[in-house]
């Protein structure tokens, strides 16, 4: 049943996927697509998605050209040229020349308008790393869904945001609610130990993680979940920080936590897709994007 847009792009991202595969090429969905993979309340997680986050393999990025052009796609060369091909770009034809407008911040599109809206706005693909406020590594973690990164992986990319917009907090409660944790060895459920050694070797990742939970702990009554389902995404923050907490850190990370906040300690990302980002407290804001 593809009766929703997101229904219709996770459709596009299996196909993708599929066809990457037969080329042998791994792919797998990272982002907001790849939350709504794990949940089973799709009324709850559903909203407005424009564009397919995946991430690859730097050594099989030579051949995500075939892959994506056996599907219509082109390269957007400006995302590889600005990033040192560290995340690639692509899009229909029909977007192409609003997609170099926009990269370039040019006033106006090179070519005529697009006339009929695409499913997919563009594609991006990162390269063995997420670099986002944080630097997530997942190159060897890759095999433990066939179509997204696993589920302890996809809440490490939500909860190290450091200035995390409403459709992020939502994307949490959503994951939280539904995703349960598990061992090492079940694909379908949160790895808590995988997390915890994730911020043992990175104060800053801890730092931002930490801040995280307390804001979603904030705003998770503001969702109009039943008391149950409230209570069951509390508990498991609580057990996050838990499994943080009782992790052993090593020398070189308490070192770190000393300078704390007065050395810069992750990436300013300003794209937010024109989203609020929220503080530990934030009122109410609009809903997600």
């Amino acid at each position: 049943m593809h009766d929703r847009p997101a229904d219709k792009l996770m459709a596009e991202a299996r196909i993708i996927v599929d066809t990457a595969r037969r080329h042998a090429v791994t792919l797998r969905l990272i982002g907001g697509l790849a939350v709504r993979r794990y949940c089973r309340d799709l009324e709850f997680v559903d909203r407005e998605f424009s564009d397919i986050d995946l991430i690859g393999l730097s050594r099989q990025a030579g051949r995500l050209p075939r892959v994506f052009a056996e599907l219509g796609y082109e390269e957007n060369r400006y995302v590889s040229q600005a990033t040192a091909g560290a995340q690639l770009q692509y899009v229909k034809p029909g977007v192409l020349l609003e997609s170099h407008a926009h990269f370039a911040k040019r006033p106006r599109p090179l070519g005529p308008p697009v006339v009929t809206t695409p499913l997919v706005d563009h594609v991006d693909v990162f390269l063995d790393v997420m670099r986002m406020d944080h630097d997530v590594d997942v190159r060897d973690r890759l095999e433990i869904d066939d179509l997204a990164i696993s589920p302890v992986d996809v809440l490490i990319t939500k909860l190290q945001i450091g200035k995390p917009a409403e459709k992020d907090v939502h994307d949490v409660v959503a994951f939280l609610k539904d995703v349960p944790f598990g061992e090492a060895g079940d694909g379908g459920a949160i790895d808590l130990a995988h997390l915890a050694r994730v911020c043992a070797r990175d104060w800053g990742i801890y730092h931002d993680l930490r801040t995280s939970v307390e804001i979603v702990r904030g705003r998770i009554a503001g969702y109009g979940l039943p008391v149950g389902e409230q209570a069951l995404v509390v508990e498991r923050l609580g057990a996050i920080e838990a499994a943080i907490e009782s992790r052993g850190k090593p020398i070189r990370w308490r070192l770190r936590a000393r300078a704390g906040t007065r050395l810069p300690w992750r990436r300013e990302v300003e794209d937010r897709d024109g989203t609020p980002v929220l503080g530990p407290d934030s009122g109410d804001s609009e809903a997600a994007a």
